[in-house]
């Protein structure tokens, strides 16, 4: 069971020192007091009392009555809670516009392992957010509830999105590859699978536990290479899946339009983006 914090220890957290914590909830919970009273109820020094006081002043934390023996009186934790949102909600906005003005550093094709969950599915999202031409996955059920609404959007804006999938979902504007008998064969395995292609630029797999709080192995990366690998895996697995549905039926006008509609995305058959995203990427190195 998780303990619950305490009230300081959060202080502490937004910045405030624990000083500073213990005597605005002292002035919190016992009302106007001087600096030497608070001193003496906490039991601390003096001079560090007033220190604390003068900065909570400066932050808004508390005010001070004029007058020779002053007073000082917290300001209402609502209050506090408002302002110091607030500034917070300010200087995040102003780290973004400075932060988006520094130059974007160079793509490595180094192989990154991730540990945590909620790193994947930002992950993920990230990659699905910042696709711009084609973006390609295998999304096992459990991981749906992540990437659906992202998908969806990434779709609207143009992106050409195609997902195999093992229960029936509707996601507009994405093409879905349902796979037959998929519920049984999910169940096969007591596992969580998501795999992401972006553009050919940059790749996402992760293998989940099956109530996905936990991950059993999961890695990205920007190499072109690997991405150009788990893109080819993905498109031909798409490929495969709707012409197991068509052949056996014996409907050869159906497989034939699959292929068609699908020979665009073939890199080197079509030299679309991805291809050359890769052929970019090495050009110096092949010279």
């Amino acid at each position: 069971m998780l303990t619950e914090q305490k009230p300081d220890e959060i202080l502490m957290q937004v910045g405030f020192t624990q000083l500073e914590s213990e005597v605005y909830l002292y002035l919190l919970t016992e009302g106007a007091h001087t600096g030497y009273a608070v001193a003496k109820a906490i039991g601390k020094a003096i001079a560090n009392v007033y220190k604390a006081i003068e900065r909570l002043a400066q932050k808004g934390a508390l005010e001070q009555s004029s007058g020779n023996s002053k007073q000082c009186v917290a300001v209402p934790w609502r209050q506090l809670i408002t302002s110091e949102t607030k500034k917070f909600n300010s200087n995040m906005e102003a780290l973004t516009s400075a932060l988006t003005r520094l130059p974007d550093h160079q793509d490595d094709e180094q192989v990154y392992q991730i540990k945590n969950v909620s790193h994947v599915k930002e992950q993920a999202i990230r990659m699905i957010d910042n696709a711009e031409n084609v973006l390609l996955a295998n999304v096992e059920p459990k991981a749906m509830k992540w990437v659906a609404e992202p998908l969806i959007a990434a779709a609207a804006r143009g992106v050409e999105v195609r997902i195999k999938v093992y229960e029936e979902i509707q996601l507009p504007g994405v093409i879905v590859v349902l796979r037959k008998e998929g519920t049984q064969v999910y169940a096969k395995t007591s596992d969580v699978q998501l795999n992401i292609c972006s553009d050919g630029k940059e790749m996402l797999n992760a293998l989940l536990t099956l109530d996905t709080n936990s991950v059993i192995q999961a890695f990205r990366s920007k190499s072109a290479l690997m991405t150009l690998m788990l893109y080819n895996q993905l498109l031909y697995e798409l490929v495969l899946t709707e012409l197991k549905e068509a052949i056996p039926l014996g409907d050869i006008e159906k497989a034939q339009a699959i292929l068609r509609d699908t020979e665009h995305l073939h890199v080197f058959g079509s030299e679309n983006t991805v291809f050359d995203s890769f052929n970019q990427k090495y050009k110096n190195l092949r010279e």
